[in-house]
């Protein structure tokens, strides 16, 4: 199972939207007069077969579903024009009401004066029951087709509100995710920079094989401060150099113990810099010694990378922000939509970093 991109692309492009909508005249009625035909076949043989009785035979007219097409095609039209052009209120609903009340209205008396107008021509004698059966017909047919219009307008705009709103989300992780990755260099640099400074005082030499491997360690830092994940393995040499360089002015008093041969950590992803603040935790608060060094074991444990020392308490416990941490617990949050788990029990200290494969 691959993890998926955190950030993926919207499912229509800028320049695809304006492809289509620079499509031939055409081209864009060709599905409306299609369906809207459809419709009207569908509705007229449905009439014929209501008013033909039984063994008669069944009298269809051709003509009649194109009349009812041209007609919902108007409808159709209207109902576009007027949802386009009329003043949008606060809320949508009402809207959607005020459309479809103003194209009805204008729907019925347009046909009623053009179908009054053609009866006059021809010399159809007045009917005002044939007139209000007439407006009824017309109201209906405007209600079916404004009413389906707007509602596929309505679905299509609640649509394009989910996609805006899911494109806020994501960008508001992104800058999240950056926020919480730039605040690594200050954390690393405050740590490093106290132990280069016990280093001057002690050793000219060892402060400058450690400059020289704090400076390899920063770019390695430098290089992925705008990565979001990493292999388990670069993490792991990384791991591996930053505890060296520790060991410089602790004279190797923390050892790493990994466990690890079971899996390929090349196939495997983590946050960038978790370990080293995983290393800088256990360093920070636990007493160790040439003598009884301290082992810290690296296991992996269901999709997890576990860290765990023996508990070994400073006599002077140092002031703890806990911002380590919480950052850690953040970025898992926004990456991998996990915690991270932090366990203390029977003497032990258990750190577990999610892990995601590649």
């Amino acid at each position: 199972m691959k993890a998926p991109p955190l950030f993926a692309e919207p499912a229509q492009t800028a320049p695809q939207a304006q492809s289509t909508q620079q499509q031939p005249l055409w081209q864009r009625l060709g599905k409306p007069v299609m369906g809207m035909l459809l419709f009207a076949h569908l509705f007229w043989l449905y009439v014929a077969l209501l008013q033909t009785a039984p063994g008669k035979a069944l009298h269809y007219y051709f003509d009649a579903p194109v009349w009812l097409t041209m007609q919902g095609l108007l409808a159709l039209g209207l109902t576009r024009f007027l949802h386009q052009r009329l003043p949008k209120p606060s809320k949508a609903s009402r809207q959607y009401l005020q459309t479809l009340a103003l194209s009805m209205l204008l729907f019925v008396g347009l046909m009623t004066l053009l179908q009054q107008g053609l009866e006059q021509l021809q010399g159809y004698p007045f009917s005002a029951t044939l007139l209000l059966k007439n407006m009824l017909m017309y109201a209906l047919l405007q209600l079916l087709v404004g009413g389906f219009v707007l509602l596929l307008q309505a679905l299509k705009q609640q649509r394009q509100q989910a996609e805006q709103l899911l494109m806020a989300e994501k960008n508001a992780a992104e800058q999240q995710l950056q926020l919480l990755q730039q605040q690594m260099d200050p954390h690393f640099l405050f740590n490093n920079l106290n132990v280069l400074s016990a280093l001057i005082h002690k050793n000219a030499d060892e402060a400058e094989d450690f400059l020289a491997k704090f400076t390899a360690i920063y770019r390695y830092q430098l290089q992925h401060q705008s990565t979001q994940l990493v292999t388990l393995a670069q993490e792991l040499d990384f791991a591996e150099d930053y505890l060296a360089l520790l060991n410089q002015r602790f004279a190797n008093s923390y050892l790493l113990d990994l466990e690890l041969a079971a899996i390929n950590s090349s196939q495997w992803l983590m946050l960038p810099g978790a370990l080293q603040l995983a290393l800088e935790n256990v360093v920070k608060h636990n007493e160790a010694s040439q003598l009884e060094p301290l082992y810290i074991q690296l296991r992996f444990e269901d999709d997890f990378l576990t860290v765990r020392n023996t508990l070994k308490p400073k006599l002077y416990a140092p002031d703890s922000t806990g911002l380590g941490l919480k950052n850690l617990q953040q970025r898992a949050q926004v990456l991998f939509k996990r915690d991270i788990q932090v366990r203390q029990q029977q003497g032990e200290f258990c750190l577990a970093l999610p892990l995601c494969p590649l």
